[in-house]
């Protein structure tokens, strides 16, 4: 079965090449302005978010951070996120609203990692290196393959708004395109329980990073 769908996924690669390189561009530049947004900060926005950053380590290290709370909240924002890429690839029209949507959610990425790095320098980039980046290739990774398939989808019913299809096969085909959907989706909650609860396991090699 794995064998099968490594064979899918590359032969969706080759087929969709250029939806792949639109998406992924559109995450190097959410990213890229995560990360300028990051730089070019105000310096007492940055003494007010690194002041937070302390507080939190500070009051991990008395109380043990609660990770299924993080799951939570975490798996509840890529939901959200995974929903409305979704939703829009369902529309003709949705194409511009979904690189809006994946381009965000890489500039929040970008924004966490600039910061870090910016404010903490080598300290900043071990923590993003051993703290961050695990969950984050799991989550671009997802969002780039949840991305093409939204476009897929919507640039098919582009092509075919003046095709009048059966009802059976417009059901069929959203079925498709949400089990796809919903398949990467289980790789995103992967990435849920790593940054919940492995994550926070080397949180406390980077106390003095944040004192």
């Amino acid at each position: 079965m794995l064998k099968r769908w490594k064979i899918d996924i590359l032969q969706h690669i080759q087929k969709n090449i250029t939806l792949y390189l639109v998406t992924l561009f559109a995450i190097l530049t959410g990213l890229a302005s995560g990360i300028f947004t990051a730089s070019s900060m105000p310096g007492d926005q940055k003494t007010a978010l690194g002041t937070y950053l302390q507080s939190f380590f500070q009051q991990s290290s008395f109380e043990p951070i609660k990770k299924s709370s993080v799951f939570l909240q975490s798996l509840l924002q890529n939901f959200q996120s995974t929903f409305l890429i979704w939703l829009s690839g369902m529309f003709l029209f949705g194409i511009p609203f979904i690189f809006l949507l994946v381009g965000a959610r890489s500039f929040f990425i970008g924004f966490a990692i600039g910061f870090l790095i910016n404010q903490y320098q080598f300290g900043g980039f071990l923590f993003a290196l051993l703290c961050i980046l695990p969950q984050t290739i799991i989550y671009l990774t997802s969002f780039l393959g949840i991305g093409v398939l939204a476009l897929e989808n919507s640039i098919d019913k582009l092509k075919n708004r003046k095709v009048t299809q059966p009802k059976e096969q417009m059901k069929r085909n959203t079925g498709i395109y949400t089990w796809k959907t919903l398949s990467i989706f289980f790789l995103l909650i992967l990435g849920c329980l790593f940054e919940a609860y492995i994550s926070p396991i080397f949180f406390s090699l980077f106390r003095w990073v944040f004192k």
